[in-house]
């Protein structure tokens, strides 16, 4: 495959067109995700029941619609050993607001959803709270008729950061370590959701916002494009380019 088809998606049109639409049936073809040659079965959001959240409906499911949604963004013990506390902490939370019928929840895996774990910046553990408001942002028109709020979601309270710092043997400070994090906090979580505590924290905008962003279609493209490299072998990429290097030199 040449250079230029591998950047051709990177250098398509901002919101969706036919190019786009080409572009989805490859991925398909390549059996990537993206596009569908069936249409998928529709997924209908329940309230306190965790939904997967993956590279085939999270636009769907986070940006075609006007629910309030509760996601957790979460690794594989395998790449992630401490993340099983999070996620655990994060079903916690979701029985603690049984009687909330607002609030909807998904959950992505990143070992199989890397892209859309990059889209979001949600490396590891991490909660967004995502809600909508109409009319759309006159500064970005084509998009659909909302607009779509992000709020990161910690696990811990706010203020209780403070541990003690790491010591050695001898009970002297260790240079440069950092004091442990709280441990995370479904109750806390709960709370942010029942009392809307998450107008607090900074909300994400600006054009990498992943559903509303300006450039949200190519850098999605740009990290399906790494998801691709990051699938070959080491041993295959270094015969690759040492094939290259004959070609060019």
């Amino acid at each position: 495959m040449k250079p230029s088809t591998l950047l051709l998606p990177l250098l398509t049109t901002l919101v969706p067109t036919p190019v786009n639409a080409q572009w989805e049936q490859i991925q398909e073809a390549l059996g990537l995700g993206g596009g569908s040659k069936t249409p998928r079965e529709p997924v209908v959001p329940v309230p306190n029941v965790v939904l997967p959240i993956d590279k085939g409906n999270f636009r769907e499911l986070l940006g075609g619609n006007d629910l309030e949604w509760l996601v957790l963004f979460t690794t594989g013990t395998e790449n992630c050993p401490g993340c099983i506390l999070y996620e655990n902490t994060f079903n916690e939370a979701v029985a603690l607001l049984h009687d909330n019928n607002k609030i909807h929840f998904g959950k992505v895996d990143c070992d199989t959803d890397a892209v859309v774990c990059s889209l979001f910046s949600a490396w590891g553990s991490r909660v967004f709270h995502v809600s909508h408001s109409t009319p759309p942002s006159a500064s970005l028109p084509g998009l659909a008729d909302h607009l779509t709020h992000l709020h990161p979601v910690p696990f811990h309270r706010p203020g209780t950061e403070s541990q003690p710092i790491p010591t050695d043997s001898e009970g002297k400070p260790i240079k440069d370590a950092r004091p442990p994090p709280p441990p995370p906090d479904a109750k806390w979580i709960a709370e942010v959701v029942n009392e809307e505590k998450w107008r607090e924290f900074e909300e994400w905008t600006g054009w990498t916002h992943p559903l509303d962003g300006v450039f949200q279609v190519p850098i999605y493209q740009f990290w399906w494009v790494v998801s691709i490299f990051a699938k070959v072998p080491p041993m295959a990429m270094m015969v690759g380019i040492g094939l290259l290097s004959r070609f060019v030199t």
